[in-house]
């Protein structure tokens, strides 16, 4: 998420801002923003536009919305410039006699959730480790594909953007590649022609996915920031084509494309497992998930959580919930299923193909209703705060008002 302030007074207000959210942008004038949004496809924006008079919201009314983009407006207390921003299609507008920064950041946090509503039902789920080892592409591969077994209607597409030298598709049967994810900012024009000859393979009549490098020097080609771009615009044009996208980034990293991967999903799940290490590891994580506006979306999944010698339940969470702005907590726990799980990866299988009632495969099956196929879940309790704080628009200040 980035954060764009507009505004030729009320520095103070940027400076505070910089200090609570990862991307904070500052625009001398509106001009400067349309410019900046213009190139800004693929990221969430909350702008946040401190105006001086009704003047100041109609330059607005040139700016074509998107899905994208989430709109605050602080200005004085009047009827008429209220109005105004409701009908350009302002999502708050906050009275500057009263101002308060906590309740501006508060918003902007929760914009997030109003983001993805607008996003429709699409489900771009997104796979990270704290560390290599914990399983996430194992989790990853198992849950695309038991997805797909379970709901013959829906298609499933993996996508490994691993930056180390993929073994996805040694379980996927494709052994040799002719095509990975590598080739994806090659195609000219997306169709799924193009994408079939450039890495898209099908497993079968409802799973596909996108081989993951093949050599390491190929790292090269997901970390260039020209090709950025390239694989977003793929992102979004597949989403359109199928019901659930798992992407696969192993090992979490400060890179460009994996920053933005992760601002388009609609989860991020964090895999990590139940030791000292590996939530000293993950409180770091957390602290940029914090940070960048994906309190919402990010689910921590503990792998091998009843390993001999791991932290309890409660004792995680009293870790990650230390000297953070929200109380991150385990949101689902994975069995230390060895016997089954260490047989099938040094054969290359998927262990919900070869052993589908082991007790690895049976957490997978509430995993999924939980996340993708149940009902929706409703929202916890500080999530339910954060919505009726943001559903105080403008338009109940405007009946105030009169």
């Amino acid at each position: 998420m980035t954060v764009a302030y507009v505004s030729r007074v009320d520095q103070e207000c940027y400076n505070d801002l910089q200090d609570e959210f990862t991307d904070v942008q500052n625009f001398g004038n509106i001009d400067e923003f349309i410019n900046f949004y213009a190139a800004s496809n693929s990221r969430d924006i909350v702008l946040l536009y401190r105006v001086e008079d009704i003047e100041d919201i109609k330059l607005l009314e040139h700016i074509k919305f998107r899905n994208n983009l989430y709109i605050i407006i602080v200005g004085e207390s009047n009827v008429e410039s209220a109005i105004l921003a409701g009908k350009i299609g302002v999502d708050k507008y906050i009275d500057i006699a009263s101002p308060d920064i906590s309740i501006i950041k508060e918003t902007i946090r929760s914009s997030q959730s109003v983001i993805k509503e607008r996003r429709g039902e699409s489900n771009i789920s997104v796979f990270s480790g704290i560390a290599g080892g914990v399983g996430t592409t194992t989790i990853a591969m198992n849950l695309a594909k038991n997805i797909a077994n379970n709901n013959l209607d829906k298609n499933v597409l993996f996508l490994d953007f691993a930056h180390t030298k993929a073994i996805s598709n040694l379980f996927f049967d494709v052994i040799r590649p002719k095509k990975t994810i590598a080739d994806i900012p090659t195609i000219q024009q997306l169709t799924m022609e193009e994408l079939f000859e450039n890495g898209l393979e099908k497993v079968n009549n409802n799973l596909y996915f996108v081989a993951g490098i093949q050599k390491h020097t190929d790292k090269d080609v997901l970390t260039k920031v020209d090709n950025v771009q390239a694989y977003l615009n793929f992102i979004m044009y597949v989403k359109d084509k199928f019901d659930y996208i798992f992407i696969d980034v192993g090992v979490f990293e400060d890179s460009d494309l994996e920053i933005d991967v992760q601002e388009l999903a609609d989860h991020i799940f964090i895999i990590t497992e139940f030791s000292i290490p590996s939530m000293a590891i993950l409180k770091t994580y957390i602290n940029i998930i914090d940070k960048s506006g994906w309190y919402n979306k990010t689910h921590i999944i503990a792998n091998r959580s009843d390993s001999f010698g791991s932290v309890t339940h409660d004792e995680a969470t009293k870790i990650l919930s230390k000297g953070l702005k929200h109380n991150f907590t385990i949101d689902f726990s994975l069995p230390n299923d060895a016997v089954h799980l260490r047989e099938c990866w040094n054969e290359a299988q998927l262990v919900c193909d070869v052993y589908p009632t082991a007790p690895f495969v049976q957490k997978l099956h509430e995993f999924e209703k939980r996340f993708f196929t149940g009902e929706k879940q409703e929202n916890n309790k500080e999530e339910l705060q954060h919505q009726l704080k943001s559903e105080e628009s403008f338009f109940s200040k405007v009946k105030q008002w009169l």
